[in-house]
């Protein structure tokens, strides 16, 4: 249940295209014919892409093809003296793949007149992510071919990339963890060199700004001018996009997020945890001083010059403050210290530190292979089990009691701005399968008295979770309820309905047709039968026919 994050940044030269593009719109209709031109129109579709991704998934990926398409055709009239075109088109590429293949509930593959984004050509802008690796590195060759500074929204893209690569590791049965280090060593490199560049530049712009900010105190001192006119300098910092606080502190939480996938790689806690902290720590200690240093100078309650400088919001320290924590408790493999590592009464009392609480326990019950079959022929490791099931429905209580009032507040607000509450709702029922999931596994402990003892009540909680879950995603997220979000709401829904019918014993090619669906069914039958507890209700007897 971990959030996703990974948005890859828009150049400030293809932002600049489509803020003039908004102030020159007969630009549309000339068609270009030279480099530059094309690398123009190709910012323009891509900004009509974005336009449209919250309506109709299938009509903004035709803008992004043809957005791609113009990048293509830039570099082509001009292979090897326009960056941008390369930086767009790499850029373009990982933000589809993030859009129509990391987020929940959305098949590219069931969208209708796709065709040419889809056909997994060279020119297609739907790619796998090896291809958007290379478009990345691509990108910076052409920079270092050029003898130019490599864009620091282009380093942070790749950082992205590669992070990116080493999170699907996880999915990987072949378990090549030399491979994990080896992206995480050049991906943590990418970082290290990126927060230096930030840092030195944000330094520069603060003593810029300094330097000006005191030239108008004496000039202001020595004239009858007016005290409120404002410098050209200060006209130019803020006309100019600069480099502030939070983009540096949004660079040293995703390092952070490299070393939480680079962990939840590990399965054998022994020899591979070592290597893996030996690998970030010295370099999570630099990120901790410049985040900490941040923070003190440039948090909301500290910065004291909000008017020039953006501020780093408690929502970023929030952040940061968790993704901290969850990485302290992915290099820890015992319970109890788990445990008080969460209940420090110094983190957030938000949803995201319960979510991340119950997911560390879950990646130590994974990492040290704890399940069922393992727990019933060892009374230790069933006490285990129980205890740790019984903490992460504790921590899901909590998030969802918090998501619940988050839900509530956002209701009241005007119907105008209630975006986001499709995904809060999604996010509820989520949490309340999930606590389904717990209550399942508990139930079948056969090794532990405990579990014995309250087996009924903890299987019929099952049931009202999953009804309660399916209740909930039933229900719209509102006027303004984004595309994605309503398809998330339909997942939750189809995966509440597939548990239901499997403990109603209701699993035959029939009955699934008709309550679910045979396209919803077959789609969460992989996901189910992985996890192990549904096989006691007969899961592996269900064959999906030939001729689907």
């Amino acid at each position: 249940m971990k959030k996703g994050g990974k948005v890859p940044k828009l150049g400030k030269r293809a932002q600049s295209l489509l803020n003039s593009q908004k102030e020159n719109q007969e630009y549309e209709s000339k068609q270009p014919q030279t480099a530059d031109e094309f690398l123009d129109q190709g910012a323009i579709d891509e900004e009509s892409g974005d336009r449209w991704l919250g309506s109709d998934l299938a009509k903004a990926l035709r803008f992004y093809q043809k957005a791609y398409n113009q990048y293509l055709m830039a570099i082509k009239l001009s292979p090897n003296s326009t960056l941008d075109s390369y930086y767009n088109a790499s850029r373009l590429l990982f933000h589809v793949y993030n859009q129509y293949f990391k987020t929940d509930g959305v098949s590219v593959y069931d969208l209708n007149n796709v065709e040419d984004a889809i056909s997994g050509g060279e020119d297609s802008v739907v790619q796998n992510l090896s291809e958007i690796v290379r478009a990345h590195e691509k990108a910076i060759d052409v920079a270092n071919s050029l003898n130019v500074r490599i864009p620091l929204d282009l380093l942070f893209n790749t950082a992205l990339v590669y992070t990116e690569v080493i999170e699907i590791q996880q999915e990987n049965e072949s378990d090549n963890f030399d491979s994990v280090l080896e992206y995480g060593y050049k991906t943590q490199g990418i970082f290290q060199n990126l927060i230096e560049l930030q840092t030195t530049e944000l330094q520069k712009f603060i003593n810029d700004l300094n330097e000006i900010t005191n030239d108008s105190s004496s000039t202001n001192n020595n004239s009858t001018s007016s005290s409120s006119d404002t410098s050209p300098q200060e006209e130019e910092f803020t006309s100019e996009e600069v480099l502030q606080p939070p983009d540096v502190f949004e660079t040293i939480i995703s390092a952070y997020r490299l070393a939480q996938a680079v962990l939840e790689n590990i399965s054998d806690s022994n020899s591979q945890l070592v290597s893996s902290l030996d690998m970030i720590n010295p370099f999570l200690s630099t990120c901790e001083a410049v985040a900490d240093d941040l923070i003190l100078n440039f948090g909301e309650r500290n910065n004291k010059k909000s008017d020039m400088i953006s501020s780093i919001t408690q929502d970023n320290v929030d952040d940061y403050l968790i993704c901290k924590t969850y990485i302290k408790g992915l290099a820890i493999n015992e319970f109890s210290k788990v445990y008080e590592l969460w209940n420090s009464d110094e983190l957030p009392h938000t949803p995201e530190r319960y979510m991340s609480a119950a997911d560390n326990i879950q990646t130590m019950i994974d990492r040290n292979d704890i399940n069922l079959n393992s727990a019933s022929s060892n009374q230790t490791i069933a006490e285990f089990y129980w205890k740790a099931l019984t903490q992460m429905g504790n921590y899901y209580k909590q998030s969802q009691e918090l998501l619940n009032t988050l839900l509530i507040e956002k209701k009241k607000r005007p119907s105008g701005t209630d975006d986001g509450i499709g995904s809060i709702i999604s996010q509820i029922s989520n949490i309340i399968i999930a606590r389904s999931d717990i209550d399942l596994q508990r139930s079948q402990l056969q090794n532990y008295e405990p579990a014995l003892k309250h087996k009924d009540v903890l299987f019929q909680n099952c049931k009202t979770f999953l009804k309660n879950a399916m209740n909930i995603s039933n229900t719209t997220g509102g006027l303004r309820e984004r595309i994605t979000e309503k398809l998330q709401r339909e997942k939750r829904k189809a995966e509440a309905v597939m548990r239901l019918c499997m403990l109603e014993n209701k699993s035959s090619l029939q009955e699934l047709d008709s309550i679910l669906g045979r396209q919803k069914w077959t789609a969460e039958l992989p996901n189910l039968s992985k996890l192990g507890y549904f096989d006691a209700f007969g899961i592996s007897n269900i064959v999906v026919p030939t001729d689907f």
